[in-house]
């Protein structure tokens, strides 16, 4: 009953147009998104998953 009144509820704050803080962290994800893995963790990763494959044969 409580989530009922919740969901009808007003927003704590109405939309904004444009939130340089929202701009500033999908920025950031685009730039960590983008990075290349290392190689040692792309090492490791096929390395993970031969020993998961192995196992899964046997």
């Amino acid at each position: 009953m409580t989530q009922d009144k919740q969901s009808k509820s007003k927003p704590l704050r109405p939309p904004v147009a444009f939130d340089p803080v929202e701009a500033a962290l999908k920025q950031i994800f685009n730039d960590v998104a983008s990075e290349d893995v290392p190689d040692d963790f792309a090492d490791l990763v096929a390395q993970l998953t031969t020993k998961s494959t192995e196992k899964k044969d046997t």
